[in-house]
């Protein structure tokens, strides 16, 4: 079963508060994390849907909003590109990837990625990219000379995805906070350090290409219908919202143009599926699988 979230539901708080290591956020953290499961209907506050909305952070929406219509222009670039842009060696974790995820027991051509490291171009030493080539590949950026397309792409990137890292190192200082009053021994600062510190972040562009009409009433009857239930195999995932886009122009569509079935879906303690909107002015943070194994 699954219902739209209305905005209350989703937890939000301000940067100015998530940025304040003596903030208090434990509340906050508790309604969207941890909170004891109701008993009542899933739909009240108090059932958590391990995701959490920061808004007012500096620069991020004009960041956003100058790198995601970009993921268009790559998504249709000449095949003869796409080559020179994969990294098999990496099993496909940087660089461009169509074809290479399953949905299902079928490869997947309706979504694209295209994954970066923010942070660095070559992450970790010689020693563990050669033993660990999927946790620290190296950057394949697109050749912007050739692509005009996608000038200052590169660059738009790393803006948006060090403030979307600044962010979640943020959140990771109050998780800590919120753990150590829960968790006898919790080490001081374990989360943050891990996320302030890593050079393991990864970026990832994502394109859903239009849904062909013969698939449409197949497409339609699955609710995971544009990307397989799962959960985030990492500690924290960074969202920076979705962009909806006419596939031919480049350009935005009109609400009223959109699918308000279209967009992130979550399951809270009970089971039940949300439809969760981020706003367009907030970054959202959801828990990884990884969380709960440190806490």
């Amino acid at each position: 079963m699954s219902s739209t979230s209305p905005s209350a539901h989703l937890v939000v708080v301000d940067f100015e508060d998530i940025s304040d290591a003596s903030k208090d956020l434990t509340a906050e953290l508790e309604r969207a994390f941890g909170g004891h499961l109701s008993s009542s209907s899933s739909s009240d506050a108090t059932s958590p849907l391990g995701i959490i909305a920061i808004r007012n952070i500096p620069n991020f929406v004009e960041a956003k909003n100058a790198f995601l219509p970009m993921a268009h222009a790559l998504a249709h670039l000449s095949p003869e590109y796409y080559k020179a842009l994969e990294d098999p060696t990496s099993f496909y974790n940087a660089g461009w990837s169509h074809g290479k995820e399953k949905l299902g027991d079928e490869p997947d051509f309706a979504k694209a990625s295209y994954y970066f490291n923010p942070l660095t171009d070559v992450p970790g030493t010689q020693d563990e990219r050669e033993k660990y080539p999927a946790s620290y590949p190296c950057n394949k950026w697109p050749n912007e000379d050739d692509l005009p397309q996608l000038k200052d792409f590169k660059q738009s990137a790393q803006k948006l995805g060090k403030i979307m890292h600044q962010t979640v190192a943020h959140v990771a200082k109050h998780i800590d906070v919120m753990a150590a009053k829960k968790v006898v021994g919790y080490r001081k600062d374990l989360l943050f350090d891990a996320m302030k510190h890593t050079e393991k972040a990864k970026g990832r562009l994502l394109y859903y290409y239009p849904i062909d009409k013969d698939q449409t009433a197949t497409t339609q009857a699955k609710e995971d219908n544009w990307i397989g239930w799962h959960n985030d195999s990492g500690f924290l995932t960074s969202l920076a919202g979705d962009l909806f886009l006419d596939d031919e122009t480049g350009q935005p569509l009109s609400p009223d143009q959109i699918d308000p079935e279209a967009g992130l879906y979550v399951t809270n303690r009970s089971g039940e599926s949300i439809h969760v909107k981020i706003p367009d002015d907030c970054m959202a943070v959801q828990i990884g699988e990884c969380v709960p194994i440190l806490t």
